[in-house]
């Protein structure tokens, strides 16, 4: 086998053929590319010239003369095949090694530590402890840290649903009761969802940063960061990013309440034209109790609409990325204070029900802290995300190697202590 630089069409080949994340993809690369970044795709060739593993190195400036590298979730190979593992490590350890102004190298594989159904553990993966072991023989350090932690941590932990092979009817039926409710609703609320192009980031910007004060720990969303993920839905285009927004409006809600209204009354002259029974006087009480129902969401369609004017709010948002078979949901905003028009969870629903129209295989809700307990501070967005009756992903981690001196890389704050 041989290790090679790549070029993007021959990476972007293989790859399609693989599982990987979106820091990993050529778009990524792309974007980063243009920002300045130097971007490089390398991989490992066996002896009839087919790829059979390959990663995407992005090396990030250091103290001006220096640089870091990392293949963010990568590379990607065939893990259960040892000879492809050495020879892509024994490669891209040469690689850098040839780079004098390279301090170090991080890498975070899409390789699962344990297998789940939903939060249970169900076995440890044995290909991981053997790689996890290679790795540390060959100097790469494993950083006891989580996402969370330490800032330039990725994820180890993320929560999908598997989808292959049913429509939007079929997925729906597997869910938890409470979310297929939901689902079961659209347009409901004077709500409404689109998809928005990348000219329209700033909807979502917003909303993040809505959502970013009052949660502790969010990372802020910064300029550059806004042109980043800009620059990248431009680069994959309407079919593979995806920006979905949900609008409401106060009198869109005020109409639909109105005909709900003349519905349940046009109900009740039914019924009392009819003869007194138990039923009867069931039905008629429920009635009453819906019209108590419409009174007060017609009062808090009306104090939004005083409050806002008669325009269509965006006030929940999800900003998610088609790579492969998958749908990578990556990022989220919700203006709190009309969190009560999202009851259907709209937003979420959007995104699903394209996943499964496009026949993908994955539902990817992406992040979780791994904390499955009652105490953790993301445990009412895993209960959440449980409802989707998925599984957890966890996986082996991020491991870093100084390919610099040792007393360099720790003088200049390059090796993760």
């Amino acid at each position: 086998m041989q290790f090679a630089v790549l070029s993007e069409n021959e990476y972007n080949d293989y790859m399609t053929t693989q599982r990987c994340f979106i820091s990993q993809t050529v778009s990524y690369g792309r974007v980063r590319a243009a920002e300045g970044y130097r971007v490089e795709y390398v991989g490992v060739r066996n002896n009839a010239g087919n790829i059979c593993g390959a990663g995407l190195v992005m090396y990030q400036p250091w103290k001006k003369i220096f640089t870091r590298a990392s293949l963010a979730y990568g590379p990607t190979l065939d893990w259960s095949r040892s000879e492809v593992v050495s020879a892509f490590f024994s490669g891209l350890n040469r690689h850098f090694a040839s780079q004098p102004r390279l301090l170090t190298a991080r890498i975070n594989p899409i390789l699962a530590r344990r297998w789940y159904t939903d939060i249970t553990p169900l076995k440890d993966n044995p290909v991981a402890g053997a790689v996890s072991q290679a790795l540390e023989r060959d100097g790469w350090r494993h950083l006891p840290y989580e996402f969370g932690e330490r800032s330039d941590i990725q994820l180890r932990w993320i929560y999908t649903k598997t989808i292959s092979g049913m429509n939007f009817e079929e997925a729906k039926a597997t869910l938890a009761k409470g979310l297929r409710r939901r689902f079961n609703n659209e347009n409901r609320y004077g709500v409404q969802t689109r998809f928005l192009g990348p000219e329209d980031f700033d909807v979502f910007a917003q909303l993040y940063a809505s959502t970013r004060d009052r949660t502790d720990g969010m990372p802020a969303l910064s300029a550059s960061a806004v042109r980043f993920y800009r620059d990248l839905m431009a680069d994959m285009g309407p079919e593979r990013a995806l920006l979905a927004v949900a609008y409401v409006s106060p009198r869109r809600y005020l109409d639909q309440i109105a005909i709900e209204r003349a519905e349940v009354h046009e109900r009740i002259e039914v019924l009392r034209g009819r003869k007194e029974t138990k039923a009867r006087e069931r039905e008629l009480e429920q009635a009453a109790q819906r019209l108590e129902v419409l009174d007060g969401q017609e009062e808090m369609a009306r104090e939004t609409l005083t409050e806002r004017g008669d325009a269509e709010i965006p006030f929940n948002a999800a900003l998610g990325f088609r790579v492969g078979s998958e749908l990578i949901l990556l990022l989220g905003g919700m203006d709190k204070t009309l969190s009560a028009y999202a009851r259907d969870y709209p937003v979420e629903r959007a995104m699903f029900k394209y996943a499964c129209d496009e026949s993908l295989d994955t539902y990817n809700t992406f992040g979780i802290s791994g904390d499955f307990s009652e105490d953790a501070a993301d445990a009412n967005i895993l209960a959440f995300k449980r409802w989707l009756n998925g599984q957890v992903e966890e996986f082996v981690g991020t491991y870093e190697k100084t390919f610099a001196p040792r007393f360099l890389a720790r003088a200049l704050g390059a090796e993760t202590r």
